[in-house]
């Protein structure tokens, strides 16, 4: 699979004895990114659109539930842990799929 889009995982820092965060860690991969739906709810929420998308990646990516994904200049939050897919015939390792999902308004 070609990875023509390049994403950045952002993984926030730890907690110090004090209760501070400390930075998080920027770190640029290579993904395909596929938009799959958007939906709106104007009754309990005012104006707020979730839109979520899959992040395709190379097998065995370092990417866990509580990385964000920046695309675009756009953050986007892991969506439950990602699935590193193999062949179960030829154990053929394929891809690293990450669900992604964005809330705005």
């Amino acid at each position: 699979m070609r990875y023509p889009d390049t994403v950045v995982r952002c993984r926030p820092g730890g907690v110090n004895r004090f209760g501070d965060r400390g930075a998080e860690t920027r770190t640029e991969m290579a993904g395909a990114f596929a938009p799959v739906s958007s939906t709106e709810d104007h009754v309990t929420r005012g104006d707020t659109v979730t839109t979520q998308a899959t992040l395709f990646l190379p097998y065995g990516s370092d990417v866990v539930a509580t990385d964000v994904i920046e695309i675009g200049g756009r953050r986007w939050h892991v969506d439950g842990d990602p699935a590193q897919w193999s062949s179960p015939l030829t154990g053929r390792r394929a891809v690293c799929s990450v669900s992604l999902r964005a809330v705005s308004g």
